[in-house]
């Protein structure tokens, strides 16, 4: 049997009487912290993507379960000084959250940087979530998120990924994915999510262009788009609005979990005399970060991130641009703009917790 609580809140498990063999396998994730924007900084880290959950992962003798055990999923982060909340089944095994991308402190043993992720606790597997990729300050309407650091991928081989940084004005960077970081961002560019088995792609400075998603195990990452006439070795003869999703696979059975998507493309705005394209990005497929939006204009209002897949981090925001959520467990992306109505950061993912066992016939 397989079960698994991805909302956040107490709930009960009951051991099922039919249970059998020595043991079961639960595998914890704290939720993810929230992307910074410029109203709060700290270690020079502005404008930070937000933590990845931490994990856990434990093999508890049937004996030595309660009849009942309590579960907790962490809530996402929600605020860009704030964490992710802890997740934990009993006092058997726990995990913590991930840092916001604007919160510097110390997280289970971790440096005091913005955006840390969160750290197994308990279990025979401990690991810390991916910390979320460098903003940029939104001084002058040149701001730019940094991308979401993802969860660490099931059973426990890696610590999660980081998300994709900025290098540069109205560039943000791609969310982390559970098999590669996101994509860096130049000036003007955007970063592709993190696959669940590759990078992401960094954006392309001076052809207005985003990168694509990382490959995942068992499916493509979404492709790049460009917001205007671009060369042919760079695109195409004329701009894509909308930056593809990565591709998306998720199988959860009692001896296998498998998330194996791809990263969504990073998306460009453009303002020109003869019309605005305001784009979404690609959003992550099953352990996938999505796809971080950036700008060519001070002017940029409204183009989205993409979203995190499940256990992916959000893509970073530029300046009037909303940020990606985080999947579960995954960090939120950072924005290069205070909170409004056009530019928000991304909240943090809710933990997950997923109890594998076998039953009588």
């Amino acid at each position: 049997m397989v079960e698994s609580f991805q909302n956040s809140g107490s709930f009960t498990w009951t051991k099922p009487a039919q249970i059998s063999g020595k043991r079961i396998l639960v595998h914890v994730w704290g939720a993810g912290g929230a992307g910074g924007d410029p109203t709060a900084s700290a270690e020079g880290w502005i404008c930070s993507g937000g933590g990845g959950g931490g994990y856990a992962l434990k093999y508890i003798n049937v004996g030595d379960l309660g009849a009942s055990e309590t579960i907790t999923i962490g809530a996402g982060g929600v605020a860009v000084t704030g964490t992710g909340g802890s997740s934990s089944f009993g006092s058997h095994c726990s995990a913590t959250g991930g840092n916001s991308g604007s919160d510097s402190t110390v997280n289970s043993g971790s440096s005091a940087v913005t955006g840390v992720g969160g750290l197994g606790i308990g279990g025979d597997v401990n690991k810390r979530g991916g910390q979320g990729g460098q903003g940029r300050d939104g001084v002058s309407n040149n701001g730019a998120g940094g991308g979401g650091g993802s969860a660490p991928a099931p059973y426990g081989l890696t610590d999660g990924f980081a998300g994709g940084q900025s290098n540069g004005a109205k560039g943000s960077g791609g969310g982390g994915g559970i098999g590669g970081a996101g994509g860096q961002a130049a000036a003007s560019s955007s970063g592709g999510g993190g696959g669940s088995m590759t990078f992401g792609e960094a954006g392309i400075t001076g052809y207005a262009q985003g990168g694509s998603g990382g490959a995942g195990t068992h499916a493509n990452g979404g492709t790049g788009n460009s917001s205007r006439i671009v060369y042919v070795t760079r695109g195409g003869s004329h701009g894509n609005t909308k930056g593809k999703n990565g591709g998306s696979y998720f199988r959860l059975e009692p001896n296998d979990i498998i998330f194996g998507g791809g990263g969504g493309a990073g998306c460009m705005h453009y303002d020109q005399s003869s019309g605005v394209f305001v784009n979404s990005a690609g959003n992550g497929g099953a352990g996938g970060g999505g796809g971080g939006a950036g700008a060519l204009n001070t002017t940029n209002h409204g183009s989205i991130a993409g979203r995190g897949g499940i256990l992916g981090g959000g893509g970073g925001g530029a300046h009037r641009c909303q940020a990606g959520a985080g999947g579960n467990a995954g960090g939120g992306g950072g924005c290069g703009f205070p909170g409004s109505a056009v530019g928000a950061i991304g909240i943090g993912g809710a933990g997950l917790i997923v109890i594998q066992y076998r039953v009588k016939a």
